[in-house]
C-alpha cells in the first residue's frame, strides 16, 4: 500500500512538472518580440516624405572653358632685331604707349633721327603757314595741306621710334612674355601679350544639339578649381553661327567681371550654362521615383495613410528633379525614403526627422 502511494506521488509530481514546463513555454512564446512584418502591419511601413511643389526647372550643361582678355593685344615687331631690354614682367599693369620691349636701335638710329628732323621741319612749316593765313597771304587750303604734311611726318617719326621701342596699344596687364634679352625678335611674331583683365571672356565649344538650346539669354556661371571654387556670375557674349570646320563644334563666348583678378588668361574653368528653363512646373524629387512592373512612378501618401503607386511619364529631368507630363498635383505628399520596399496600397508611418 505504501509502495502504491509512493508511485502515485511520483507520478503526480512528474505531471506537475510537465504542466509547469508547458506553461513556461507558452509564456515564453507569448513574450517573443513581434516580427518586422507584424509591426509594419500594425503601425505601417516607416517612410520619409516631401510635399510636391511648383517651381522653376533648370537643366544645365557644364563645359570646360578657357579664360581670355576681353581686349587682348599681341605686340609684334615690324623688323627682325635683337632684344636689348624687356622692361616689364608678367603681371605688371601697363598703360597705352608704355614700352614693353626694346630692340637694338643702332642700325635704326639714323632713320629715326631723319624722321624726327622731318617732323620738326613740318611743325615749323605749319606755324609759318598759320601766320600767313592770319595775315591773309595764303588760302585755307594751303594751311590744311601744311597741317596734313605735319601729321604724316609725325606718324613716320612715331613709327620709326616704335620700330625699336615696342609699346602697348591698350591699358592692361602683361599676361605673357615670349622673348628674353639677347634673343632675336622676329618680324611679325609676338614678343609680349597685354590684356585688359577688368572683364574677361571665357571661350568653349558645344555640339549641335546644345547649340540649338543655347541663346543670348541663357543663364550662365563659371567656377574655378575644377568646379570646386566659388561660383562667379557671367553673361552670354557671342554664339558662333557656323561650326568649326575641323571639330564640327560651335564656339561660344561668355563674359565675367574679374573682380579679384583670379581669372587669368589661359586658365581653364567650368562653365555652367542653363540650356532648358521651365517656370511654374510641378517638381518631383528624383529620389522618389521607383519602378513597379517596369513602370516608373512614385508612391503618393493619401489621407488614409496608405501609399498609392502613381505612374509618371517624365518630360524633363536633372540630377534633382523630374518634370512629369501629368500624374501629380502641387501639395501632394510623396515618399522619398523607404519606397523601394513598398507595395501599392500599403499603410505607411511617416518618420520624417
Amino acid at each position: 500500500m505504501k509502495r502504491t502511494i509512493t508511485i502515485i506521488s511520483i507520478l503526480a509530481l512528474v505531471a506537475l512538472l510537465v504542466l509547469s514546463g508547458v506553461h513556461q513555454v507558452r509564456k515564453s512564446k507569448a513574450e517573443l518580440p513581434k516580427s518586422i512584418s507584424e509591426l509594419q502591419a500594425e503601425q505601417g511601413v516607416p517612410v520619409e516624405v516631401v510635399t510636391v511643389e511648383r517651381g522653376t526647372f533648370n537643366l544645365a550643361r557644364t563645359y570646360l572653358g578657357t579664360v581670355e582678355g576681353t581686349q587682348q593685344s599681341e605686340i609684334t615687331p615690324m623688323i627682325t632685331q635683337e632684344v636689348v631690354a624687356v622692361p616689364v614682367k608678367v603681371g605688371d599693369k601697363v598703360s597705352r604707349g608704355d614700352v614693353v620691349c626694346r630692340l637694338d636701335g643702332q642700325t635704326m638710329q639714323a632713320q629715326s633721327n631723319q624722321a624726327k628732323l622731318a617732323y620738326e621741319d613740318a611743325e615749323r612749316e605749319v606755324k609759318r603757314m598759320q601766320n600767313l593765313f592770319t595775315s591773309g597771304a595764303i588760302s585755307k587750303q594751303m594751311l590744311d595741306k601744311a597741317e596734313l604734311g605735319r601729321g604724316v611726318a609725325r606718324e613716320n617719326y612715331l613709327a620709326s621710334a616704335q620700330l625699336v621701342d615696342l609699346v602697348s596699344p591698350i591699358d592692361g596687364v602683361v599676361t605673357d612674355i615670349l622673348v628674353r634679352q639677347g634673343q632675336m625678335a622676329m618680324q611679325g611674331e609676338p614678343v609680349v601679350v597685354v590684356a585688359d583683365l577688368e572683364k574677361v571672356k571665357i571661350s568653349f565649344a558645344v555640339n549641335h544639339n546644345d547649340w540649338q538650346l543655347i541663346s543670348k539669354s541663357s543663364p550662365v556661371s563659371i567656377r574655378l578649381n575644377g568646379g570646386s571654387g566659388k561660383e562667379i556670375p557671367a553673361a552670354m557674349s557671342e554664339i558662333s553661327i557656323a561650326a568649326d570646320a575641323e571639330t564640327r563644334l560651335f564656339n561660344v563666348w561668355v563674359e565675367a567681371e574679374n573682380i579679384d583678378g583670379s581669372l587669368q588668361p589661359g586658365l581653364l574653368v567650368d562653365t555652367r550654362v542653363v540650356v532648358i528653363q521651365k517656370p511654374d512646373v510641378i517638381l518631383t524629387p528624383r529620389d522618389a521615383v521607383v519602378k513597379r512592373n517596369d513602370v516608373a512612378g512614385v508612391f503618393v501618401v493619401n489621407s488614409d495613410g496608405k501609399a498609392v503607386f502613381t505612374p509618371l511619364r517624365t518630360a524633363e529631368s536633372n540630377t534633382s528633379y523630374i518634370v512629369a507630363a501629368g500624374g501629380l498635383q502641387a501639395g501632394q505628399t510623396v515618399v522619398v525614403y523607404g519606397q523601394n520596399n513598398l507595395n501599392d496600397g500599403q499603410s505607411v508611418n511617416v518618420v520624417n526627422p
